[in-house]
Formats: structure tokens, sequence, C-alpha cells
């Protein structure tokens, strides 16, 4: 069977978006991800004697563009994952699929979280909750005989995810590889962590349990993106890299045994990271971790239900800046009984704690997320349109009954100018550290123009 699969993630960037917005401290990773989940179901199809192509709507010009490509490819199934601000093109990419005869196969975040409204979509022929790498060659396997396939189908969970084939890139993402020179790795699946607006919903999709990866599994792809496009770079996108201690020592310790001489980023939490792990980041390689702080005020932590302090957060955050490496710290607000104290003392704790940069995050109660359904059984929502459910849309209108957001937008402001003052700091700092490193930036930025001009993301 001949399956498109469609990476539809564009609802803050848009088409025409690849590679091709920038600030000078840190890059939209948006616009230039590898789908990981993609490139793993894709493997799993190929293994299956399945013939697989990819689209990506941050390559395309438009939705005319996705239709010729779907007509020039010819493929018997479309399909994508979508989280929930994206469910509107991954409506709409279904239904030119099946205006073209084609058929249309979803999963992913939102459809795990709440099925029954993902049935409700006509454009939807198939819907996969949970992990697909079991279940959909099973579904393009059941069409290949002759027979049809249920619509909905829960997907069986992978008890070992070492035993998948290492993801599929194709041609598209290879070239993104080689463009941004950055590899694109999952060590684990799942978080430990037990935050009101995240959980359970990873639990939904990946299991009751974290699902790590074996470490030679993990070294065979390290190995895969050095030796064949020469990559020095990665980014490991687990949710949470830090879960098991000795697990991330074994690396480390493999990584300088080895000499790999490699830089990676990572993302972390505050309650599963100490000074040991600290100095083994640092010292093989790791430059930048995603800290997940979320808030300078010990109420709103408890609200979170995040397991730290204010006083933990800089801890941690101090310990990490005195390696010399890259901080980059997360600020969540919009969470009902938030105060303006509250929000002050996020502000002074980005201030006293100087990250390269931080995310100014407003929360977005997901489909099956502890808040979403608390904010339903209490009458808390002011609409049920999923359409409003992305953080932009929230920040402008609201969603949630009893959190102010108007206070919440004046204080934009200051983080914003907070945001130049230390993007400022930032780019002094590496004049001087490193001047051959903001050359490098300028020149991401007019590569991504240039690649624009010349016309070469329709070809990537």
């Amino acid at each position: 069977m001949k399956v498109v699969l469609c990476h539809v993630g564009i609802r803050n960037i848009g088409f025409n978006s690849f590679y091709n917005k920038f600030d000078l401290s840190f890059n939209n990773i948006d616009t230039y991800l590898v789908p990981n989940g993609i490139c793993y179901l894709g493997a799993a199809l190929r293994n299956s004697n399945h013939e697989v192509h990819y689209l990506d709507l941050r390559m395309m010009s438009g939705w005319d563009e996705v239709e010729d490509r779907l007509k020039e490819i010819k493929p018997q199934m479309v399909g994508c994952g979508f989280q929930t601000p994206n469910l509107e093109f991954a409506i709409k990419l279904c239904k030119i699929a099946k205006k073209l005869g084609m058929i249309t196969i979803v999963g992913g975040p939102h459809v795990t979280s709440v099925p029954n409204d993902s049935l409700t979509y006509q454009e939807f022929d198939h819907i996969v909750a949970g992990e697909g790498e079991i279940t959909l060659p099973i579904i393009c396997d059941i069409y290949d005989k002759g027979e049809k396939p249920s619509r909905f189908y829960q997907g069986e969970f992978v008890s070992d995810i070492s035993s998948l084939s290492l993801p599929y890139l194709s041609p598209i993402y290879e070239n993104v590889v080689k463009l941004k020179k950055c590899g694109f790795i999952v060590t684990s699946r799942g978080c430990p962590g037990r935050c009101l607006f995240c959980q359970p919903v990873l639990k939904k999709i990946y299991g009751p349990k974290i699902k790590f990866r074996e470490l030679d599994h993990v070294f065979k792809e390290l190995d895969y993106y050095i030796i064949n496009y020469g990559i020095r770079k990665f980014f490991f996108m687990d949710d949470m890299f830090t879960t098991n201690k000795k697990r991330v020592e074994e690396f480390t310790n493999r990584l300088k045994d080895g000499k790999y001489d490699i830089k990676y980023d990572i993302n972390a939490r505050v309650d599963f990271f100490d000074e040991t792990l600290d100095i083994q980041l640092a010292s093989s390689g790791c430059n930048l971790i995603s800290f997940g702080f979320e808030s300078g005020s010990n109420n709103k932590l408890k609200l979170l239900r995040k397991n730290t302090t204010r006083e933990r957060n800089l801890e941690v955050g101090k310990l990490w800046k005195k390696q010399g490496k890259l901080l980059l710290a997360n600020i969540l607000v919009g969470i009902p009984g938030e105060t303006e104290s509250d929000i002050e003392q996020d502000y002074s704790f980005i201030e006293e704690l100087q990250p390269d940069a931080f995310y100014f995050n407003w929360m977005v109660p997901y489909p099956g997320t502890e808040y979403y359904d608390m904010f339903i059984k209490n009458n808390e929502l002011m609409s049920n349109d999923f359409a409003l459910y992305e953080m932009n849309v929230i920040k402008k209108i609201g969603l949630i009954k009893g959190v102010d957001y108007d206070m919440i937008r004046k204080w934009e402001d200051k983080f914003e100018n907070l945001r130049k003052k230390l993007s400022r700091k930032a780019n002094i700092s590496m004049i001087i550290k490193n001047p051959r490193g903001l050359v490098g930036k300028l020149m991401d930025v007019k590569l991504g123009v240039l690649f624009e001009q010349l016309g070469m993301k329709k070809s990537i």
C-alpha cells in the first residue's frame, strides 16, 4: 500500500515557514524540528512492505500545493497525527485527500484524548488512539487483503521501544538534518511528572510506565547520524531526559569513553536533577537544558503540582549556569488561582536567574489533561470549540473562567522587554566568548532567506 504521512503542525508558523523564522538568541524550533513520530511510523510501514512518502505543511506554499503533491504521489492512504491546535489542518488535509479518493487515517494526542469527538469528523476514515507503530501496518495489511478495517482502533502499546526500527527520515528529513546540521533523537517515551496541565495525556499515549530505549539502540542511531551525515549536534527530544539518573550517567560515560565530541540539548525537570548529573551532562557535551520551571511563585507551583519550589528552581538553574552552558526557562501563566503577586514573582525569578532565553507560555487546558476534566466538571470553560484551544488565541480572548487575562497581558509586555534585555546580554556575551558562534547564527538567518529566494524549500 502506498501511504503519505503528513506533518500538519503549522498553527503558529503557517505555510512556507520551514527554516524561515528566526531570532538571534534561539531560532524557532518549530520551523525545522524533524517530526520523530512520523518517522517511526514510516519505518514501521516500510518494514511491512508498504511504500511511504512524507508531506510537510511547513514546506508547502498552501493547500493548492498540498493537493498537487497528493495528485502527483497518488497514495492510497493519507495520514497525520496532531495536537488539538492543529485539528483544523488535519481536517482540511483529510478533506482534500477524500476528494481525491484516498483513505484517511489520523492519530496523535488529540485523537487519543478525545476519540469520541474525533469520530464525529467524517473526514477521518480511521482513527488510532495511542501508539501506532504496531497498529498502522496492520490496518494497511487489511486493506491489501481487500478487506475493510474498523473505523476506530486503540493502538497496541509498544512494550519494548528498542525493538522498533530506527526512524525513516526519507529524502525530505535527511535534507533537514543536513541543512540544520543537527540530529533529532528520542531515547524514551513518557514523563514521571504529574502536572495538571499535561498529564495524564502522555500515559494515555504511551502507557502507564516510562519506556526507555536500550542505550545500544540509542548509540546505533547516534552513530548513524555521525557516519552518514557528519552530524555533531543533537537534540534529544525526550519529554524528560533525566528521569533515570543511573541511565544518564551510563549514557554520558559512554559519550566520554567513546570520545564522541558532540554537543546536545535536552529537556529536564528540577526534581530529577542534582549536582552529579550537572557535572556529567556538562562534561559530556550537553550544551543546553530546557527546564520546565513554570513559575517563581511557590503558590503557583503548588497549584500546578510541580513538586518543586522557587528556591529549588533557582538553585538548579544557577547550578547549570555555572557550567557556562545555555539555560532555557519555561514560565506558564493563565493558571486558575494565579494572582498578580504570583506573576510578579515569576518576573523576579527570571530577573534573578538570568537565563539565556525563556518562554512565556499561556496555559491551554488541552483535552485529556486533569485541568481540562476539572474545568469541564466545574463548568469553568467559556467554550468547547477546539479551534480556540491554542496559546495565541487564548491570550487574546481567554478561555478559563476566573483567570485575569487582562492582568497577564499587561505583564506580558514587561516580560517581553526583559526578554530583549536578556537577548542583548546573551549576544554581547557570545561576541566576547565566541564571535564565530554569532556569525554562525547570522549565517543561519541568511541561509534561510537564501534557500527561500532560490526556491529550494519546495525541493526538500
